[in-house]
This record gives structure tokens, C-alpha cells and sequence, in this order.
């Protein structure tokens, strides 16, 4: 997929906002093999069933050519990342505000398995107990609740595909029908839930990069599916960050992997407090930080750097 010096997207791409892009292409977008009649497949790279049910109608989408297997683990990720994504909070609140959307969840909830716990969604809430020894013979249990988790592992290289797939239309050649991978590693930082979008570290994310120029500006599936990337001015290093049917952030790096290491390690680091630390027995714990719309700039096109394609 990656040639001596690929090329990089230059310009902010426009995309139209009512119909979907089509390419034409040749090789596979995500592991860069031949296609031919037989392997070749159509792939929505944002997955139709990923957001709610018709969120896609009349709204931009990525359809292009894919290998067989490649689509088909791409939709083994979506099938539970969705239903998970589209579940209320610990709190039981969606932050969607739509109650159609709310019975789909419901019924994707009692259709999927949950890749983590191997039972359906609806059936994959967390539950931890946890006892400690404390002075004087004394124990202390804690209960904990969480609603149906999301593998990160898995998460992360759902959009590692997603970002594959966008950043191969951007560098597509017409006349030779393929794209083209980016130079360098990919590196996740950070996946958080719609409550705590304010953390240190994303809050740092968005201070690092919101000036860097920015090169893909995405909202469709009427705001169920965000993505961004913004290059570094003078360096070969990219961020990205997507999300997900307004619930979920995933935000990291692809390029130089040493650069963005050395940035990372000058944010503040994040607060765990602790409720026991003993060798080998210990618990802490952070607390969920939320955004103001007004501290929101992720998805924000206004920031930064940005040449019309």
C-alpha cells in the first residue's frame, strides 16, 4: 500500500454533503492486496448499519472496493461497537435525544454479542466487587456498575479501517485507481465516553492540535459519525479523532511516533485518586470530566489552518 513517497493531502478536502463519494479502485484500502472479480467487494466505510437506521439517506458516505475478508472483519467490529455506542450511560441517558433511536438501540441491544464478555449486549453490563482489609480488622466491599464496554483493542482498530478508508480517498489517483496509506505508524491515545469528552489528556489533545493544519473535516449520518485530521506544520505527524453516535471519542496520532511521544509527555497527567494502595492490592479510581459546548473545539473547522481544495 505504501509507495517510496506516497503522496499526503495538501488541502482541507470538501465533501459534498448529500450523497455519497464512489471510487473506481483496484486495490483493497486496508490491506492493499489486488482486487479482482472474485475478491472484490462493496464497502461502506462508514457502515450503514454502524449509525441508526437511515442516517446515511441522502448524507455523505465513503463507497468504494474492498477485499472479502477485510469487509467482513470490518463488520464483525461495527456489528457490537454500534449496539455498545448507541446504549444509554451509567446514568441512563442517551445523548442523542431521539426515542426512535432509542428503541433501535434497545433492539440491536438484544441482537448483538458483545466481542468482550461473549454474551448479547443487553446481558454485558460490568459488575466489579471489590473487599479490602482495612485497620483494626475492618473490611470495606465496593460495588461497582458499568453499562455494556467496548474492547478498546477493538475500537481502536475500527478506526484505524475508518481512517484507512478516508485517508485513501484523499490521496486517490484517478488514473491509476488506487490510494495510498499514510507514511509512518498509527498510534491511539485515548478512548472516552460522552461524560468525560473534558479529561486532561483530551482537553490537551485539543489544545496541541486544534492549530494544525486541517485536512479532513467530516459530520454525516446527521452528527451520529464525526471524523478530523489535522497535520502538524512542520512534521511528518498527523492527529485524528472520530466520533461515534454521540457517545463515544477516539483521538490519536499516525507519523512520526517519537514526536508525538515527546508531546504527550508534557500534558498534565491525569488525577487517579486512591481508595486503597498496598503491595500487590490497591484501587483507584479518576472522575469523569465533562465538556462545555463552549470548550468543544475537536470537530471545530473554524481552528487552525485550512487551504479550499
Amino acid at each position: 500500500m505504501t509507495a517510496a513517497s506516497p503522496p499526503v493531502p495538501s488541502q482541507l478536502l470538501t465533501l459534498p454533503v448529500n450523497r455519497a463519494k464512489l471510487l473506481n479502485n483496484v486495490t483493497c484500502p486496508y490491506c492493499a492486496v489486488r482486487l479482482d472479480a472474485r475478491s472484490r467487494t462493496k464497502e461502506h466505510v462508514i457502515g450503514r448499519r454502524f449509525v441508526p437506521k437511515g442516517k446515511l439517506n441522502g448524507q455523505w458516505n465513503l463507497i468504494l472496493n474492498a477485499c472479502q475478508p477485510c469487509n467482513n472483519r470490518k463488520a464483525d467490529l461495527e456489528d457490537d461497537i454500534s449496539a455498545i455506542t448507541l446504549q444509554p450511560d451509567a446514568w441512563g441517558v442517551s445523548h442523542h435525544g431521539e426515542p426512535a433511536v432509542d428503541d433501535e438501540a434497545r433492539r440491536k441491544s438484544l441482537n448483538s454479542l458483545s466481542r468482550k464478555t461473549r454474551k448479547r449486549v443487553s446481558e454485558s453490563n460490568e459488575q466489579l466487587k471489590v473487599e479490602s482489609s482495612l485497620s483494626h480488622g475492618l473490611k470495606a466491599t465496593f460495588n461497582f456498575t458499568a453499562p455494556p464496554q467496548i474492547d478498546q483493542e477493538r475500537a481502536f482498530e475500527l478506526a484505524r479501517l475508518q481512517l484507512l478508508g478516508l485517508y485513501y480517498m484523499q490521496t486517490y489517483l484517478i488514473d491509476e485507481r488506487h490510494g495510498h496509506c499514510w507514511p509512518g505508524g498509527f498510534h491511539p491515545l485515548k478512548l472516552v465516553t460522552q461524560r468525560d469528552w473534558g479529561n486532561v489528556t483530551m482537553r490537551a489533545f485539543m489544545a496541541e492540535t486544534q492549530t494544525w493544519d486541517l485536512r479532513l473535516h467530516l459530520v454525516t449520518a446527521d452528527g451520529f459519525f464525526k471524523a478530523t485530521t489535522r497535520r502538524h506544520p512542520n512534521a511528518n505527524l498527523w492527529s485524528w479523532a472520530f466520533e461515534w453516535n454521540y457517545s463515544t471519542r477516539l483521538v490519536g496520532f499516525f507519523g512520526d511516533r517519537a514526536l508525538a511521544e515527546t508531546m504527550v509527555r508534557k500534558w498534565p497527567p491525569e488525577v487517579r485518586k486512591v481508595i486503597y494502595d498496598r503491595p500487590g492490592n490497591s484501587l483507584h479510581y479518576s472522575s469523569e470530566i465533562p465538556l462545555r459546548d463552549e470548550d468543544d473545539t475537536l470537530f471545530d473547522p473554524t481552528t487552525g489552518v485550512a487551504a479550499s481544495a
